[in-house]
């Protein structure tokens, strides 16, 4: 399956935020574009009260819009034990046309890497090196690669020496525990038990005779045979050393859970061609090179409920935007190509969606539409906000009926949902629904909180200011503003702090009494555009 779209709303995310979030992924997935909802931070009680209420679970968070290792295409991991022969190893490598084989433990957690040079500088090597791999070689290890069977074993202790002996007589003098290749010449076999060899290898026909074997057993020489050729055998034999002997143990290992970004600034400072890739039990399950982390697709994003980078992904950068679905102001994100932007002068996003699958002609699941209608009455303050438009009001009464819900319930639902402001902390509160800005040179952030009770609100204001300066010290906000709004439409009670606080004196003098706003409910339509008029004077 192709790799998931991801439809995010934006950071400290809002009902409609989420339930178009929701709706919109559902909507693509119908016409056949696999998508996945996702969350950018932790959803409100509000929101966690709508997803309980119609049965739907809580997006997948996503926190960075850097692709992972685990989200690209890598090779299949060749896995082999220590156990295995160089002749297997390198058979492996060509017929797979691998760059490297991954030793790994019976539960697949890695030993050491194999590459080509390491298992063909072995035809290089000099004269000692061969002997000292071949001293260590298991016997086993020596059936195997010469296709060779067992005609009787004795404990296996060699020098490291090999012998090619087809032809000579049985006076020729080789070392004790030298391992000899002969032919089926029985003087020859005999010379070489009497002179303590480790290992007879008979090439060619299979027959030993009885004294020969015999002579074997006193002596405790191992008697193979092999239908191969003599030269062959001296060849093939000193690929029987197992992988484990030449293997790279100190590994540059990668996990699924780095980025791609991360993984190519280590890749750049190593050598290798290949490199493992293990999952969080530390299980070897793929290999990457710099092909894949120089060509691969970037995560792909749908944007609904905003447009501007400050609201959106860390990372933003790092992805591509192929659609957005918005009802704010335009914000100024770039984007590589030509997209799909649908934004339009309504209340609530979760209102396009919903004539969005109108116009796909797709019917809206009862589910949807109870989310739908929940994000949209949320936005719009049970269509009571300055932002409500008639789209608003005809598409609510739609999806009340599809969702067989009653509106006003719901929105009284809703509005009980949000707790005291005494029972939430400083960072609850700035944070609930919190959106930042960039206005010309000025880094502007509005939070918007519901508030039922002023006497909270007053209790709680020196306090919090306080936590707001403190705040924006860190995060060194032109403007930093926080609305405390009554959910039945009365107004807003203005805090604020920052360097162009000026702006909130000036431009709203003329409806500020003791920081209270009266009929000021919508951060979108009455408070951001008088900012954004006042900097711009």
């Amino acid at each position: 399956m192709d790799k998931p779209v991801y439809v995010i709303g934006h950071k400290n995310p809002d009902a409609d935020s989420i339930c178009s979030a929701i709706a919109y992924s559902a909507l693509k997935n119908k016409l056949g574009i696999n998508t996945v909802a996702a969350r950018l931070s932790a959803v409100n009680k509000e929101t966690l009260y709508i997803l309980d209420r119609f049965r739907l679970p809580v997006p997948m968070l996503l926190t960075s819009a850097k692709c992972t290792l685990a989200e690209i295409d890598m090779d299949e991991a060749m896995l082999l034990s220590k156990d295995t022969t160089m002749k297997e190893a390198l058979d492996a490598i060509l017929s797979r046309k691998n760059k490297g084989i991954f030793v790994v433990d019976r539960q697949h957690h890695l030993e050491g890497i194999v590459s080509v040079s390491d298992l063909t500088n072995l035809w290089t090597a000099d004269e000692e090196a061969l002997e000292d791999l071949m001293s260590r070689v298991p016997l086993a290890n020596i059936l195997k690669t010469t296709r060779a069977s067992l005609l009787y074993e004795a404990p296996f202790h060699p020098n490291g020496k090999v012998h090619l002996m087809p032809s000579l007589g049985q006076n020729s003098n080789i070392e004790a525990g030298t391992i000899v290749i002969v032919g089926n010449n029985p003087e020859v076999q005999r010379s070489a038990i009497r002179q303590k060899a480790s290992l007879i290898l008979i090439c060619g026909e299979n027959w030993v005779d009885s004294i020969t074997l015999e002579m074997a057993k006193q002596e405790q020489v191992s008697i193979l045979h092999t239908p191969l050729s003599a030269i062959t055998v001296a060849h093939s034999i000193f690929q029987s050393p197992s992988v484990a002997e030449i293997m790279t143990r100190e590994v540059v290992v990668f996990r699924t859970s780095e980025t791609v970004d991360g993984a190519s600034q280590r890749i750049a400072k190593t050598r290798f061609r290949t490199y493992p890739v293990v999952n969080e039990k530390e299980e070897v399950i793929g290999a990457i090179s710099r092909y894949h982390l120089f060509n691969y697709r970037k995560k792909q994003l749908i944007l609904v409920d905003h447009n501007e980078k400050e609201q959106s992904i860390h990372d933003l950068e790092f992805a591509e935007i192929i659609e957005i679905v918005d009802h704010h102001r335009l914000g100024g994100i770039e984007t590589q190509s030509p997209i799909s932007f649908v934004n339009q002068i309504v209340g609530s996003t979760c209102t396009i969606v919903a004539n969005l699958y109108e116009q796909h002609q797709i019917e809206i699941p009862a589910q949807i539409a109870g989310v739908l209608l929940a994000g949209l009455l949320s936005d719009t303050m049970n269509l009571k906000s300055p932002t409500t438009t008639e789209i608003d009001r005809i598409t609510a009464e739609k999806l009340a009926q599809i969702s067989g819900v009653d509106r006003q319930t719901l929105s009284e639902e809703l509005v009980g949902t949000s707790d005291s402001l005494m029972n939430k902390s400083f960072q609850e509160l700035m944070y609930e629904d919190f959106k930042e800005f960039r206005i010309q040179d000025s880094k502007v952030a509005i939070g918007q909180v519901v508030c039922r009770c002023p006497d909270e609100y007053q209790q709680i204001k020196p306090d919090f200011l306080a936590y707001l300066e403190e705040q924006n010290l860190q995060h060194h906000y032109d403007l930093l503003l926080i609305l405390f709004t009554d959910p039945k439409g009365s107004g807003s009670h203005f805090l604020y702090t920052g360097k162009k606080g000026w702006v909130i004196e000036e431009g709203f003098k003329t409806v500020l009494t003791n920081g209270f706003a009266p009929g000021f409910i919508s951060r979108k339509k009455q408070v951001l555009p008088v900012v954004i008029d006042t900097l711009n004077k």
